[in-house]
């Protein structure tokens, strides 16, 4: 039981390690698209380099999403096997009430 938990806690911090260095390539891909538009607008060159760096920046987006995904999963589990407390709402438990007399 508690090697699963050290399995899944060094997976957690890989997915966020990878999450995290996902994230800031997509910003800086974006900051980059951004700044080759503007350029090539002020410029009017047609060498069309934003497009690259657009393409680039939405496949960034779609890796994180589906690594933040993966790592909210994570967390979910991780969090559900530590609260191992009864659900009040579970139809398996009666609810208690505290009824003062």
């Amino acid at each position: 039981m508690e090697q699963q938990q050290r399995g899944a806690r060094s997976g957690l911090r890989r997915i966020d390690r990878i999450t995290r260095k996902v994230g800031i390539a997509l910003c800086w891909s974006h900051a980059i698209a951004i700044a080759l538009t503007a350029a090539e607008a002020i410029l009017r060159t047609a060498t069309r380099w934003w497009v690259i760096s657009w393409a680039l920046t939405a496949a960034l987006l779609v890796i994180w999403v589906l690594l933040r995904a993966a790592q909210k999963g994570l967390l979910r589990g991780a969090a559900s096997t530590a609260d191992r407390e009864a659900d009040p709402c579970s139809p398996e438990e009666p609810p208690h009430y505290d009824r003062a007399a």
